[in-house]
């Protein structure tokens, strides 16, 4: 069955992974995705390399796309994306700003071959301000977005939040932006450039904490704010749970499941002050109660009381987790040279259109690239010339039959 972006059309310029990320997340929902690599391919090919040659990196990043292997450096690479942009929805890049301009394929030029086209920027700080044009990547957007600081603890080195985290995000809040524009083309038939950095997603990845810190209102001492307990705790077996709960009411049914039904009338927990202030009191004998009984018991009894809950768990276990895997968040699959993958799958469940992994991540830079020329208009005389002139480039000798 169809995706529901299965008409949209996208000539991808993005690389390395904020964008790539973004583009992925339209080609799980169906985008036709013409990804054009630099002769000798995306950089990111080189990242997240195994020993066999495989990059989980690029696979991840790449599936459902296929490549169109350009040289860009002179007016002839530059002619075929003019030819191509009349043939797609939108035009997606992550290069520093300004590049695409420099390169002669910026949206202000191209816009004048497509007047409705969608031209997608991820940035790394925003097209306005002193350092609009500045380069970046995660490691700085978590720097500049206060991540690093908020993750930083007792002093120490700031070492930020899971590496690839600002990336993931911006990638994310690029896919949002390019269907919010393509719901006001669908209404106004106007196209538009859109930009997302890494900087403003990571301030709004945090906008609760940000919101918190810049406003002048002192916050309320703990439990009187809300009734909100969360915790972690070690078991028998050595493996950590988490629980808790966002309305203070489902405090007796929690510790009831705890065995420790005695703490709800207790006067120092009964109610959310009070739990505040003995907090220590609080986690110390949900603790010693938690260690003597295995995780599994745990979270049956847990479940049994409509207590949010889990086992912490690592990457292996999601592997196997029956959950991920029946709503296809675990996709498997087998790869022509590399065997037996998995990856992620698809966030997002339609009922009518299904998102899918279809199709692994290209293994050449270029391995479509005549397919894709000819459905771009080209005829298969130019699809020749263009690759005997390396202005175009296939592996292994890729021709006009070589198809998709």
């Amino acid at each position: 069955m169809p995706g529901p972006l299965s008409d949209i059309r996208i000539l991808d310029f993005t690389r390395f992974q904020q964008g790539t990320f973004g583009t992925a997340q339209l080609a799980d929902l169906g985008a036709d995705i013409w990804k054009v690599e630099q002769p000798g391919g995306d950089p990111g090919r080189t990242l997240g390399r195994h020993r066999s040659g495989y990059s989980s990196y690029f696979e991840s990043l790449n599936r459902n796309k296929r490549s169109l292997c350009l040289d860009l450096s002179g007016a002839e690479g530059v002619a075929v994306v003019e030819r191509l942009v009349e043939h797609v929805d939108i035009v997606a890049e992550n290069f520093r700003p300004g590049t695409m301009d420099r390169l002669g394929i910026g949206y202000e030029h191209l816009r004048t071959i497509k007047p409705d086209l969608i031209f997608a920027s991820g940035s790394m700080y925003g097209p306005k301000g002193p350092r609009g044009h500045d380069p970046g990547y995660d490691t700085i957007a978590q720097a500049a977005g206060g991540m690093m600081a908020f993750t930083t603890l007792d002093g120490e080195t700031p070492h930020g939040a899971q590496p690839g985290m600002a990336d993931q995000t911006g990638g994310s809040m690029l896919a949002y932006g390019v269907l919010a524009a393509l719901v006001h083309r669908l209404r106004t038939g106007q196209g538009q450039k859109v930009d997302v950095s890494l900087y403003g997603s990571q301030i709004a990845l945090q906008g609760i904490h940000v919101a918190r810190a810049w406003t002048d209102h002192e916050l309320a001492p703990p439990g009187r704010s809300s009734g909100v307990f969360s915790h972690r705790a070690l078991c028998l077996d050595g493996r950590w749970i988490a629980f808790g709960f966002l309305e203070a009411r489902h405090f007796p049914r929690l510790v009831a499941a705890l065995d420790l039904a005695e703490l709800a009338t207790d006067a120092r927990f009964a109610e959310p002050e009070g739990r505040g202030e003995h907090i220590g009191a609080l986690v110390e004998r949900i603790d010693a109660q938690i260690i003597q009984t295995e995780s599994a018991e745990w979270i049956e009894r847990l479940r049994a009381a409509d207590i949010p809950c889990s086992i912490v768990q690592d990457y292996e276990s999601i592997r196997k987790d029956p959950q991920a895997i029946a709503n296809g968040y675990v996709h498997e699959t087998e790869h022509p040279i590399w065997g037996s993958l998995a990856i992620h799958g698809p966030v997002a469940l339609f009922s009518e259109t299904p998102a899918s992994v279809r199709t692994h991540a290209p293994v050449h830079p270029g391995e479509h690239s005549s397919a894709i020329l000819l459905e771009g208009g080209f005829s298969e005389q130019e699809v020749t010339a263009l690759l005997e002139t390396a202005i175009v480039l296939a592996p292994n000798g890729d021709d006009v039959s070589a198809g998709a």
